[in-house]
């Protein structure tokens, strides 16, 4: 896999924005077509190379392309933006709408994202080492469907609405979670291994989906009703995965713990799942 290093070499007033920094954007073209890819600033369009040195090699397929974005990119948006392949490491902070609507390929954050990170993912691998703002995985407004498909990691805590209208797909905060998270919900898993907040899987349908806590809830909804505790077969196969494949060590304590299972949410004839483990 070829690198291609992208160093900031100022830092912006107002955000940037970087689609541009994809492997599928840069593969196939030369240094000097890379530099002057198009990026936004406010109404003004400027280059990459107005904001970033770049240096390295460039690959002819995306699949064969890693980009590293050596120094903070708080104020840098859309880094990853729709990527289908190659690998994307950021070495400190993100921007807004970091890996939102990725297909494929990795996505490693050292820091923390900001808002709408993995916003309407469709697949591949979004690991965020420290904290996610809000709507992580969730859908854009207006759009029925959030997160489709992939896998997102979150080190830290994330924001409310993680994975609101999701309906296919992983998502993973090792730390808390804000309101609503799982909100609309219909299809996919998220597992919580900190505190959830309040609101949690409001307005969710099911489709197979649940949200996993390990860790302590403020409330639940009244709309969601307790009607077993078990041992389900499947969370043992989801905590090795988490352990083995993702490096989430904490799993291993839940893979033969008890759950209480919720169902809901009844508000709108839901039959999602609420899964809290039994520390009893």
């Amino acid at each position: 896999m070829k690198e291609l290093t992208l160093t900031p070499i100022k830092k912006p007033d107002i955000p940037v924005e970087a689609e541009v920094i994809s492997p599928d954007k840069v593969a196939g073209k030369n240094l000097d077509q890379v530099k002057k890819l198009p990026v936004y600033v406010g109404n003004t369009r400027l280059s990459l190379g107005d904001y970033f040195k770049v240096e390295g090699e460039t690959a002819e397929k995306a699949s064969e392309q890693a980009i590293i974005v050596a120094g903070d990119a708080g104020k840098v948006k859309y880094i990853g933006t729709g990527m289908t392949g190659g690998r994307v490491l950021v070495e400190g902070c993100s921007g807004m709408h970091v890996g939102a609507q990725m297909e494929g390929g990795e996505l490693i954050v050292t820091g923390s994202a900001s808002d709408w990170a993995g916003a309407e993912m469709k697949g591949g691998l979004l690991r965020i080492h420290g904290d996610a703002g809000s709507q992580l995985g969730a859908a854009y407004r207006g759009s029925p469907e959030g997160m489709t498909g992939g896998c997102i990691v979150i080190g830290g805590s994330a924001g409310p609405e993680a994975g609101s209208f999701m309906r296919r797909g992983m998502i993973v905060v090792k730390g808390d979670v804000g309101p609503f998270a799982g909100v609309h919900m219909n299809g996919g898993e998220i597992f919580v291994f900190g505190r959830a907040a309040r609101r949690m899987g409001a307005e969710a349908k099911g489709n197979g989906g649940f949200i996993a806590c390990m860790g302590e809830i403020e409330a639940l909804l009244p709309t969601y009703v307790h009607d077993t505790t078990y041992t389900p077969s499947f969370m043992r196969l989801y905590m090795r995965r988490l352990r083995d494949q993702l490096g989430l060590e904490e799993a291993g304590e839940f893979i033969d713990a008890p759950f209480r299972r919720y169902r809901g949410d009844a508000a709108v004839g839901g039959n999602a799942e609420i899964l809290v483990a039994d520390k009893q």
